[in-house]
């Protein structure tokens, strides 16, 4: 699964936008096609109504409805940012757990980064620590690569991180995650 294309963004915006302020859910008179949704809720971004919930919606029920799961919700936060750099910011140094060398591309230590600046409008925020954990990444010999030292939360979240950049952008760092690591993000499917 690559990085999403500008009509898949636009689906996605086009899905945020329509949400009512009700029920919570865009239907199909929001002009995103059954199809786009449908890949949009294969891919983990979205979710869609059962018919019961369809039926609670309008008096004449819609053929579907739908609503952004919260990796869709950062998935948009994510995708805008990209394109600029922010600082890190600094949370509190919190007590480190039992942690693991992890080595990270400079592009993948860079998606976590913009990750990690974007964490208070995301729904999945980093774990505890992850910031100060990258601020102490240090090179990786002669290579190119950076090491840390992570927990398992932080690894989960580099992980979430790697696949919003998937979606942005690259699936190469989460591919290279999943292999060395194995550790990979993967949405829950939802389907109320």
């Amino acid at each position: 699964m690559g990085a999403l294309k500008d009509p898949e963004c636009q689906a996605l915006a086009s899905l945020r936008d329509a949400q009512d302020q009700q029920h919570g859910w865009a239907t199909d008179s929001c002009g995103v096609g059954l199809k786009a949704v449908e890949h949009l809720r294969k891919i983990g971004l979205c979710e869609m109504a059962d018919a019961d919930t369809l039926l609670q919606l309008r008096l004449t029920p819609p053929r579907w409805a739908a609503r952004l799961t919260p990796e869709g919700h950062d998935t948009l936060v994510y995708l805008p940012a990209r394109r600029s750099t922010i600082p890190l910011p600094r949370p509190a140094h919190e007590a480190p757990e039992k942690a693991r060398e992890v080595e990270l591309r400079p592009k993948a230590l860079e998606a976590v980064r913009l990750y990690l600046s974007l964490a208070d409008d995301l729904h999945r925020p980093p774990a505890p620590g992850l910031a100060d954990a990258v601020r102490a990444a240090q090179r990786a010999g002669s290579g190119s690569g950076w090491r840390l030292h992570l927990t398992d939360p932080q690894l989960d979240s580099v992980a979430y991180a790697l696949w919003l950049e998937a979606r942005a952008h690259s699936v190469g760092p989460a591919n290279n995650l999943a292999r060395q690591y194995d550790s990979q993000y993967t949405p829950t499917s939802r389907n109320l």
